[in-house]
């Protein structure tokens, strides 16, 4: 779908423009795919040069195959979670094809209602595991489907290479994204072939675990061998049965995620036709019925799992993206949609006027000084593409549904193009990455003593060598003593600046390094800078 494909590349570039790599998650992820490439070992994941058993390596490898391809860069890396978002976006349409076969509008529509959903946006640009986890999750769904239909081997290969993809990605977790809906296939699947048997459906569901597991195995078992006995009970026990234990801690109520779901939908809730279809939806309808066999079961469980991240629901939105795209087939009259379709754009009108003239008001009010630098630019840029979005010719629901996808998209990207506008160098690791490497290329030694590291300056410093961690007055006053000539990367904003060699905003303070011979002379520092 080619106005797809070109949303996603305006909104893909766009990403990669106005923001760099994000601490803590996408700077760790790609330093641990360079401490495997810079150390040639393409079967167990680094970080700071001990093993990182936290997650797969598919994620990676395909960053590293990308350097292979392209050369050591950026940009590669950072392509390899949105092609999965859009690969996604494109498979929700197969999804639904398959669901409503005598339905194509809901085909069409549910991409650009996936793509336009606010959540959904925000993780497409992302580098992370869960895009690529969900896209496998989406298809071993379209295996599922059909293999419902063909009963054929050719489509049980097919769901066994998505488990395996989706342990690759974030582990066994991608069998309870699965399985439910699977094993609910007696509830779900009203018109079966002549020669389904209901046997044969669970047998093969089964050959397709173990080609899923043999595939993930392939990996696992020599990554094992060579990582040592502590990173194979970490691969084999602590990303399943250790993490299940720990998550039962209670440390999120079981409506954590029921408070936030509608959240996740925006700006779909604000259409009544959508409501109003919803309410036209039965359970007679085998693809409903799929779509909640699909969904419920996993939100329970998720909901009942303390340990609570809201990406973790990220690969269940597209079975609310085509909930949501058959409630809106439903309601055929041109005028309800053009009429809830104002009120959203009055929405991301009223967007637009703050954003464009937020600066001016934070200039008279004073409301927050570090504020000034927003550009009205950005305001004035969605006030455009709003004056023409209104007037575009809008007489069916696929059209109103792609333009406020388009409205979907430009919003959230201005917004963040406008704070980033002022913050991004907040974001940007290199500036002390590079310092880090400038040091060592002088041979000093370099110790980082600012509470837990997560990996943040290895790629962009290009380091091979793991950086030094301290975690206590005293042993950064034993490491002091021991290197005369070393430097300290410490929170900055503790010490004076007359004391600091470089200092560099980073997140919401200061990272800066001081020299040990400074430290040596000014001993009540080291107190000083506790992390």
């Amino acid at each position: 779908m080619i106005q797809i494909v070109i949303l996603w590349v305006v909104l893909i570039t766009t990403n990669l423009v106005i923001r760099p790599l994000m601490p803590i998650d996408e700077t760790r992820y790609v330093s641990v795919a360079w401490e495997m490439w810079a150390r040639g070992d393409f079967l167990v994941p680094y970080l700071n040069g001990e093993t990182y058993s936290h997650k797969p390596p598919l994620l990676f490898w395909l960053m590293q195959l990308s350097w292979w391809i392209f050369g050591v860069n950026e940009w590669t890396p950072r392509l390899i979670s949105p092609l999965f978002a859009l690969g996604s976006t494109l498979l929700s349409g197969s999804v639904a094809r398959e669901l409503w076969r005598e339905r194509p509008q809901v085909a069409e529509i549910t991409p650009f209602v996936l793509l336009g959903t606010s959540f959904w946006l925000i993780f497409s640009t992302l580098t992370m595991f869960d895009m690529l986890l969900t896209f496998f999750v989406l298809l071993a769904i379209y295996s599922v489907l059909k293999l419902s239909r063909s009963n054929s081997w050719r489509d049980v290969f097919l769901l066994g290479l998505a488990i395996g993809g989706g342990v690759l990605s974030k582990g066994p977790v991608v069998l309870l994204q699965i399985l439910p809906v699977a094993l609910l296939a007696p509830w779900w699947l009203q018109h079966k072939t002549t020669d389904f048997r209901w046997r044969d459906w669970y047998l093969k569901l089964l050959a397709a675990i173990f080609i899923g597991a043999s595939l993930a195995l392939a990996w696992a078992i020599p990554a094992g061998i060579s990582g040592g006995e502590d990173y194979r009970n970490a691969i084999f026990l602590g990303q399943t049965s250790g993490r299940l234990v720990k998550s039962f801690a209670h440390q999120l109520p079981w409506y954590w995620y029921l408070e936030r779901l509608p959240l996740l939908l925006l700006p779909w809730l604000f259409f009544k036709p959508l409501w109003q279809g919803a309410k036209q939806l039965t359970l007679n309808d085998t693809g409903v019925r799929f779509c909640i066999a699909w969904a419920l079961p996993v939100f329970v469980m998720f909901s009942l799992v303390s340990g609570k991240r809201i990406h973790y629901l990220l690969p269940l939105i597209p079975a609310l993206a085509l909930l949501l795209a058959r409630a809106a087939d439903e309601i055929k009259d041109i005028k309800q949609w053009q009429k809830s379709y104002f009120y959203v754009w009055f929405i991301f009108a009223f967007i637009a006027v703050i954003l464009g003239l937020f600066p001016a008001l934070n200039t008279v009010y004073h409301w927050n000084k570090a504020l000034n630098g927003f550009n009205p630019i950005w305001g004035a840029m969605l006030e455009i593409m709003l004056f023409f979005v209104i007037f575009s010719n809008r007489t069916n629901i696929r059209q109103i549904i792609f333009y406020t996808c388009i409205l979907s998209i430009a919003a959230p990207t201005l917004i963040a193009a406008s704070y980033l506008n002022v913050y991004a160098e907040r974001f940007d690791t290199k500036p002390i990455a590079e310092k880090i490497a400038q040091l060592r290329v002088e041979n000093k030694p370099v110790a980082f003593y600012t509470g837990k590291y997560h990996d943040q300056f290895q790629f962009h410093g290009r380091l091979i060598q793991p950086l030094t961690l301290l975690n206590s007055p005293e042993t950064l006053q034993t490491w002091v003593q021991e290197h005369s000539d070393g430097f300290v990367l410490v929170d900055s904003e503790k010490l004076p600046k007359d004391v600091l060699v470089y200092s560099h905003a980073y997140r919401a303070g200061q990272l800066g390094f001081v020299q040990t011979e400074t430290l040596k002379k000014y001993p009540d520092l080291i107190h000083t800078l506790q992390p």
